[in-house]
């Protein structure tokens, strides 16, 4: 049995949102307390949260990129949501770890993910089983 303990830092955890969790994110957000003027993303970058606080927005909300910054600090064998959401809107396997590290990649996904607004990429089983 994994035990899921420490924190994670909200920017750790934000580098994965992409924005087609349907509002995921931001739930979870809410549900901790977390201010997010801007609607989107967390104000105090640098703020930690427990790793069972990460695992229940994934789990509780569906939050995307809870369960990839935990796929990734856990080694978890489970489908990158941000692999899937970067080959939905750009086209493209294998961009997640250049797409954490390359600002223009980033940008470039930003330009390209108007048509998906209001997409919501379901959650596969595979990733909910992996974080239980």
């Amino acid at each position: 049995m994994r035990t899921w303990s420490g924190e994670i830092q909200v920017s750790d955890w934000e580098q994965y949102y992409l924005g087609l969790d349907g509002g995921a994110h931001q739930k979870a957000l809410t549900a901790f307390g977390i201010p997010h003027q801007d609607g989107v993303r967390a104000d105090e970058p640098y703020l930690m949260v427990p790793v069972e606080s990460v695992r229940r927005a994934a789990l509780e909300f569906g939050d995307h990129a809870a369960a990839d910054v935990l796929r990734d600090r856990f080694q978890l064998d489970s489908p990158s949501m941000l692999g899937r959401g970067l080959k939905l809107v750009l086209g493209q396997d294998g961009l997640e770890q250049r797409y954490l590290d390359d600002p223009a990649l980033q940008l470039r996904y930003i330009g390209y993910r108007r048509p998906f607004a209001k997409h919501v990429m379901p959650m596969p089983a595979a990733v909910r089983k992996a974080l239980v």
